[in-house]
């Protein structure tokens, strides 16, 4: 063998490692690789700006740390939600536009079957202090501003569903917000009309940090499919919801609409 050959695995085997260590930590800064490895930090780098190029590893701009986009059975805690990529990699650079733009933060979700799960966030990038969000977090579709807007771009006959699924689910269901599916559709009509949803009054987040912020959100559509959903996050201190839309909403609104048609051209169903 060659010590072309030679060094060609090791890279491969090392680059399998790093992949490996991933999938079993979830998430990893260069430093927490270094020491779960042993790896050099040069070679770490190297070999992760490889896998980004890839697509087989991505790094999140809310908190910088690396997770692999690839499932081991024997090893992965958790199945990457399809289209996460596509709609991370079409919404960053929108929604970083977004923050610089209105100054204030958003979250960008992706729509899963029980919840909407978090897949990156402005935050870091706001000039503005708001706590820093968790990647991967989930949130409910009957609560969160994410949830309702997405919930509000579906056909009634899909909210119907949606709620039929989840109304015994005591923790995603829609019993935790006192809503039977006549209150839900006239909650949705009004997001409808107004063109972005809020939090329900009944849902401050999950955590205690959470209770200190207000949201508006919009869908993330692609061919006919709701995917996802942008939201906008500021101080309750700072504005009522109402005037917060008045000056804010066209500009989410936008930033949406270009994530939309980024996603037309890769979206792969």
């Amino acid at each position: 063998m060659t010590c072309a050959m030679l060094k060609e695995n090791r890279s491969l085997d090392r680059g399998i490692e790093i992949l490996e260590t991933l999938a079993r930590e979830g998430a990893m800064s260069l430093a927490d690789l270094h020491r779960a490895t042993g790896l050099p930090k040069s070679t770490l780098r190297r070999l992760l700006q490889t896998l980004i190029a890839r697509k087989i590893v991505r790094r999140s701009l809310a908190d910088q740390l690396y997770r692999t986009l690839v499932v081991f059975p024997d090893i992965s805690g958790d199945v990457m939600p399809k289209g996460m990529l596509q709609v991370a990699d079409a919404a960053i650079p929108r929604t970083l536009a977004l923050t610089e733009t209105i100054g204030w933060p958003s979250d960008i979700h992706i729509r899963e079957a029980r919840a909407m799960r978090i897949i990156d966030s402005t935050r870091k990038a706001s000039h503005f202090h708001v706590e820093q969000g968790q990647i991967n977090r989930r949130v409910s579709h009957f609560g969160s501003a994410t949830g309702l807007a997405c919930l509000a771009a579906l056909p009634d006959r899909e909210i119907a569903a949606t709620y039929e699924a989840l109304k015994s689910d005591l923790h995603w269901g829609p019993v935790s917000f006192g809503l039977d599916l006549a209150a839900l559709m006239r909650r949705i009509n009004v997001i409808r009309a107004q063109g972005y949803a809020e939090r329900s009054p009944a849902y401050l987040g999950d955590r205690e940090w959470d209770t200190d912020l207000y949201a508006i959100a919009v869908a993330i559509t692609v061919r006919g499919q709701v995917v996802g959903g942008l939201s906008v996050l500021w101080l309750r201190t700072y504005k009522p919801v109402a005037a917060f839309a008045a000056q804010h909403l066209a500009a989410l609104q936008a930033a949406a609409a270009d994530i939309n048609a980024q996603l037309e051209q890769v979206w792969d169903s």
